[in-house]
């Protein structure tokens, strides 16, 4: 017997779109210059959900049978099998695999993962120190909190919007609206903000739930006589989304009005109906309906088995190996949906239910373990391992300090560190993550000699004056009131001697990094401009860094006191994690880059990229002690990643707290007396 309203019966079509969605994702995260927009896959399965559950809600409302319990009950039975099942195997997987700082970083995603609030945790983390994102596993577990936070709030609000006389049309409307024009508005302005919390996403399930709302009360969308318009319709679908797939990329301000291509596509293609011409003959196809059927363990077992693969040997990472990891994913999941899924779902009773929350809790309280233990670092017998695997670390409090604070203006917004609270600095240094990573090294070796240095830094400011910098989106980064403080301190504190100032330089310039491949410009960095001139298309990159370095320059000088410029570091183009050796069991051998160094032909060419406009203007300044990292790091051969035993990265291109010991003594030991005629500033 059919059922009355084809919409609210089973739809192989829905699963069909199911596996539109997951392929587009898992083709993307193995091969993204394929898909560039493949992970719009995402944005319609918060459609698919949004429409789904909102039916069974709205279905149940109307017959006066919704329960709380019910339905959470439901989704425990839907979620939680697959999902402890991913979690475990990834937790006993990281035992063997990884090092401490990403064992302990896999534990505490597993801990938000299983809390369903895993996309506040990767908002927090995002930033220019944010470990990259094929280095987390469990990264893709976000999108599952944000569907499981919609459906925290959404059957309550139903509810209520129900009891106020059905008006659950009109504040479903007025609430994707809103989050809808929120996307728009901020996703430019604060996009990873925008990508992971829930204000600017919501709309995609509301849409979905709209949706579900409107057919099954009116039952269609269509006129009845219009019996071509549900295939005009599914045809106009697939066409947004297949656009949205290729036109969206990761350049984009998204979610934002982009993510209208992938979210009216998953729409019209559920309103068009089962019998419209895409679902029918594509969508409802046994080999796609079985890829959607599957689609929920496929989204969560295919990008651990990527990222594993990609930490544990980078190098072999090739297209057929990435291919085979993805077929082990299609396994998995049959398996998965087989043998867990579907006994849970058809035979789970409430014991079964209190069951997977308990078991939740605990693997949560156990992930919570690791993380607080650093990762378990008694699982690297190597000493040397361990010693290099802790040189990966730069923990938060070596960032800021509230120590300093009062040295600056009340509204700073900058970070800050000083080597000694007690007394005020007689020397400071300026800059991005790169005065960061330099200020350990050079603090401590300035101590030993009685000085006390101060650093002042934005992180991804390249902070000179008269120069800011803008984000994709043009807005501004916030980087000249930072450099205006710092330059107004450094300059007018009489105790201070000596100026450092420190960048990434080459990164400033070139807008790539070393590892990037040829013609891709790296995302983390932003346009540096000028004050004077913000729009000028006439003035590259190089020209803005070189004359706003000469105007610092130029008043720094004036002062009288000593400034020390130093250079970037050698970049690596590789992670430094890939030059510690471990080899934690017969099956898994973390030794891929043995030679950890880039041949010195590569930074040579590097440089030329990038130190004629600095030299331009260090050479207007003879009296500018110019220090360059590279005299130290590099023979005639190579750059090292490692000198003296020790791993001098912490990434590609930040020193570990190892290197900047290493290289900060030597810097210090290289500075020419003060003006004050102190040989060593402070001493």
């Amino acid at each position: 017997m059919s059922h009355p309203n084809p919409h609210l019966a089973y739809r192989a079509d829905i699963d069909g779109l199911r596996a539109v969605a997951v392929l587009s994702v898992v083709i993307f995260h193995a091969f993204p210059a394929a898909l560039p927009g493949g992970f719009v896959g995402v944005d319609i399965f918060f459609v698919i959900s949004g429409y789904l559950i909102s039916s069974i809600i709205i279905k149940a409302l109307g017959r006066g049978e919704f329960s709380f319990a019910d339905f959470y009950a439901r989704r425990v039975r839907r979620i939680f099998p697959a999902l402890l099942l991913v979690v475990s195997v990834c937790l006993a997987a990281g035992w063997g695999t990884l090092f401490p700082d990403e064992y302990a970083q896999l534990a505490r995603h597993s801990v938000a993962g299983l809390g369903f609030v895993a996309n506040f945790m990767f908002w927090r983390e995002a930033g220019y120190f944010d470990t990259e994102a094929e280095l987390k596993p469990l990264l893709h577990l976000w999108s599952l909190g944000i569907e499981e936070q919609f459906y925290i709030v959404w059957p309550a609000l139903a509810v209520l919007a129900w009891r106020m006389r059905h008006r659950l049309g009109g504040i479903l409307l007025a609430l994707a609206a809103a989050s809808l024009v929120a996307s728009v508005a901020l996703s430019a302005q604060f996009p990873v903000a925008s990508y992971f919390l829930p204000p600017t996403r919501v709309w995609e399930l509301l849409f979905g739930a709209a949706l579900a709302w409107r057919l099954q009360r009116y039952g269609t969308i269509f006129p009845a006589a219009s019996a071509w318009a549900p295939s005009v319709a599914s045809v106009a679908g697939l066409s947004l989304i297949a656009c949205g797939l290729v036109v969206i990329d990761k350049e984009r301000a998204f979610p934002g009005a982009w993510a209208l291509l992938p979210v009216g596509g998953a729409v019209l293609l559920i309103a068009a109906g089962p019998r419209a011409a895409v679902n029918r003959i594509l969508l409802s196809a046994r080999p796609v309906v079985w890829l959607g059927l599957i689609s929920f363990p496929l989204y969560l077992w295919h990008w651990p088995l990527l990222s594993f693969t990609r930490i544990v040997h980078p190098e072999r990472a090739t297209p057929a190996v990435l291919v085979a990891a993805l077929a082990a994913a299609l396994v998995l999941s049959w398996a998965t949906f087989r043998w867990v899924e579907q006994p849970v779902r058809r035979r789970g009773g409430r014991r079964t239910v209190a069951g997977l929350v308990l078991a939740s809790v605990l693997l949560a309280v156990a992930g919570w373990n690791i993380h607080l233990r650093d990762g378990l670092e008694i699982r690297l017998k190597d000493a040397q391992a361990q010693q290099a695997s802790a040189a990966l670390r730069w923990e938060e409090r070596w960032l800021e300090s509230s120590d300093c604070r009062h040295l600056l203006p009340a509204n700073f917004s900058g970070n800050c560190l000083i080597g000694d609270a007690s007394r005020p600095p007689d020397a400071v240094i300026i800059g991005d993550s790169h005065a960061n990573h330099f200020f350990w090294g050079i603090s401590e070796a300035l101590g030993r000699n009685g000085g006390n240095l101060l650093q002042i830094n934005e992180d991804g400011c390249l902070l000179l004056d008269g120069m800011d910098t803008r984000e994709r989106s043009g807005e501004s980064r916030g980087c000249a009131p930072v450099a205006q403080a710092a330059f107004a301190y450094a300059a007018g504190a009489p105790q201070v001697d000596t100026i450092f100032l420190a960048g990434r330089w080459v990164l400033g310039i070139t807008a790539r990094q070393l590892k990037d491949k040829p013609g891709v410009f790296s995302r983390m960095h932003r346009k540096p401009v000028l004050l004077a001139a913000p729009d000028d298309p006439a003035v590259g990159r190089g020209e803005v860094i070189a004359t706003a370095l000469d105007d610092t320059l130029r008043q720094l000088t004036a002062t009288g006191k000593r400034i020390v410029f130093l250079d970037s570091v050698p970049e690596l183009d590789f992670n430094a994690r890939e030059c510690v050796h471990w080899t934690p069991n017969r099956f898994v051998s973390r030794i891929p880059r043995p030679e950890c160094e880039v041949p010195r032909a590569v930074i040579e060419a590097r440089n030329e990229e990038y130190r004629p406009y600095l030299r331009r203007v260090l050479e207007k300044y003879p009296q500018v002690i110019v220090f360059d990292p590279q005299t130290a790091m590099c023979d005639d051969r190579a750059c090292l990643g490692r000198r003296d035993g020790e791993l001098m990265y912490r990434d590609d291109d930040h020193l570990s707290m190892a290197g900047s010991r290493w290289l900060g003594a030597r810097i210090v030991r290289a500075l020419p007396a003060a003006p004050n005629g102190d040989p060593r500033p402070g001493s």
